[in-house]
């Protein structure tokens, strides 16, 4: 039986956060698969998910409908049903394919939450002869085994991992330190097969210090087979809404702050500042 799943969007942009460490795509050219679902917004780690959330419309896990632009890059959307078969996707993918394209995203939502689906995706490309490298952003919570680690391997160049700030109310003041040691764990996991990978946290005027100082230690411990560093892209809350912007942006001395604590772990060349490009220039 042909696989199929839940998608919230697919469409084509540039790719907006990750600044310049290893592993980030910031600037490329992607086709996006955004995947219907997030666990933490479901509440496994005790809370709705990251107050920061610009994707809420793809918490759902079986979201009746997805969106997908017919033509490259023109943010116009024709809807369709879930659940999508990966023939049907692989149709759309290819009338989103230009010249400039770098490389395929997949993003959420959590795309390992629908891991089976996801994995079977990067084949179906690999045997229609789309080549692209493939890009993974990820909360980091879900775990791979050991089969199927080995097919993220073969099929995924890069992996952008989440490190949720306690400040993104992603989880319970009690389990926040469980859920920042999966996503080390997750890290560790994909670095100890060189995908090249790096971790991404959204920083607010909440943020502690003292946070920063553990997570920063805690990814200096986590090296590639070479020796080298994590990458760690630093990216400021960006938010709409005039009173969460009021309450939650971050000042100028409380990221300078952030980065020179954490480059008392991580080498200056390991650390980026990211933004949402994307946001500012109106793109998707």
């Amino acid at each position: 039986m042909e696989k199929q799943g839940y998608l919230s969007e697919i469409f084509s942009s540039f790719q907006g956060e990750g600044g310049t460490v290893p592993g980030s795509c910031f600037g490329k050219k992607q086709i996006f698969l955004r995947f219907a679902g997030c666990n933490v917004a479901n509440k496994e780690f005790g809370t709705s998910g990251c107050f920061f959330c610009d994707t809420p419309n793809s918490q759902d896990f079986k979201l009746k409908h997805y969106q997908y632009e017919k033509k490259p890059s023109s943010q116009d959307f024709t809807i369709a049903n879930n659940p999508i078969k990966i023939q049907e996707l692989i149709k759309i993918i290819k009338n989103l394919i230009t010249n400039d394209l770098h490389s395929m995203s997949f993003t959420g939502g959590e795309p390992m939450c629908q891991l089976e689906f996801l994995l079977e995706i990067g084949i179906s490309l690999k045997k229609n002869g789309i080549n692209f490298p493939l890009y993974l952003e990820t909360n980091a919570t879900v775990l791979p085994n050991k089969v199927e680690l080995a097919q993220i391997k073969e099929l995924f160049n890069y992996c952008c991992c989440d490190i949720k700030d306690r400040s993104s109310q992603a989880a319970e003041f009690n389990l926040w330190e469980k859920l920042v040691r999966k996503e080390l764990e997750f890290i560790r996991t994909m670095t100890s097969v060189n995908v090249l990978t790096f971790t991404k946290i959204i920083v607010t005027s909440h943020t502690k210090i003292k946070d920063i100082d553990w997570i920063a230690h805690e990814l200096s411990n986590i090296r590639y087979q070479d020796g080298n560093h994590i990458g760690l892209a630093i990216q400021p809350v960006y938010l709409e809404q005039k009173e969460l912007k009021k309450k939650f942006s971050i000042s100028n001395e409380k990221l300078n702050q952030i980065f020179y604590r954490a480059a008392k772990y991580l080498p200056p060349e390991n650390i980026s500042l990211s933004i949402q490009a994307h946001k500012f220039l109106n793109l998707l």
